[in-house]
């Protein structure tokens, strides 16, 4: 009997690749694209299996393949090439006192898109637990075998597409209002308000993904006799009040300036759903005023990978910008 009949189908990834598991098998989706699975009524141990998507137009040669699964391991197998687009190398370690098999499959999507599933197995080093181990190592070649790759583009791959060209994206130079610096891509666009007291920057062609970006000042009485720190403190206590915020934290800079930023949640309404937005506030004490720029990007996308995606790419942009005061 084909593995495929009668079996355990799981997708991952928006059917990026399905796979086919034993009837008794438990299976747990951890997120979107882990796994974890078991074959036994102790549910141990467990098989880990994880689907990443990428781009990479470096990887365009067979050896420069091998060479990224090998990953500078000293490892004796070989990898096993089927159509050119299916690469499989299966090896084991060991680590301390467990042993350690890992599963590689790659499949290659030209012209540079690339779908990597890995699964290990972990288990002690010893007699018996090698003996609970034996007959999982024996299922998974059939396992492997009845992998189902797509042979289209997925949504999943489109945002590896988006990762690659946000990670190697060349930057210009921006000065807002003569003292916030900030590199952004150059393909992203900037759009001030009529009176210049803020601007949206549009982070792709169909501007329907942005943040926002607002220069505000506080006058300070003086802040000569008070710590810089405890205004910043004061600060962001006034700021929270009054608001739902989650992951908070605070940075201060060598120059003295600081960066706090949060998690936000808000529902305007009984009808409305939650909208969530990350915020960033630049903070700089000078002896007269508090000079902030806050920045505030909504995770507007229902698919979440998306939303991480641009903001792990607008942490590092709004952490490396700087109050020129």
């Amino acid at each position: 009997m084909n593995l495929t009949d009668k079996k355990k189908k799981i997708d991952l990834l928006n059917k990026t690749v399905t796979m086919f598991f034993p009837e008794e098998a438990n299976i747990t989706k951890k997120s979107l694209k882990t796994l974890e699975v078991t074959f036994s009524k102790d549910k141990y141990p467990a098989l880990g299996i994880n689907l990443e998507c990428f781009e990479n137009p470096k990887l365009n040669k067979i050896e420069k393949i091998k060479e990224f699964l090998c990953d500078n391991l000293n490892i004796n197998t070989n990898v096993i090439i089927r159509d050119e687009n299916f690469f499989k190398l299966n090896y084991e370690v060991k680590v301390e006192n467990e042993k350690l098999v890992i599963w590689k499959i790659l499949h290659y999507l030209k012209p540079r898109s690339f779908r990597l599933l890995r699964i290990s197995l972990t288990w002690p080093d010893n007699n018996e637990a090698d003996g609970l181990v034996k007959p999982i190592l024996k299922r998974i070649p059939s396992i492997i075998d009845a992998i189902k790759f797509n042979f289209s583009k997925t949504l999943y791959d489109d945002l590896a597409s988006l990762e690659y060209k946000l990670a190697s994206a060349k930057y210009k130079n921006y000065k807002f209002w003569n003292i916030f610096n900030l590199k952004i891509p150059t393909k992203w666009i900037a759009d001030f308000s009529d009176n210049k007291n803020f601007a949206k920057i549009y982070m792709n062609l169909n501007k329907n993904f942005h943040f926002l970006i607002e220069k505000f000042d506080i006058n300070l009485k003086s802040s000569k006799s008070e710590n810089k720190d405890k205004v910043v403190e004061k600060l962001i206590e006034e700021i929270t009040r009054e608001v739902s915020i989650t992951d908070a934290k605070l940075k201060k800079s060598e120059n003295n300036d600081y960066l706090f930023y949060f998690l936000a949640k808000e529902k305007l309404s009984e009808e409305s759903n939650i909208i969530q937005n990350k915020i960033w506030y630049r903070i700089k004490v000078l002896e007269t005023k508090i000079v902030i720029i806050s920045s505030v990007f909504e995770l507007s996308s229902k698919i979440e990978l998306e939303n991480k995606i641009y903001l792990e790419k607008l942490d590092q942009i709004i952490e490396a910008s700087e109050i020129l005061v």
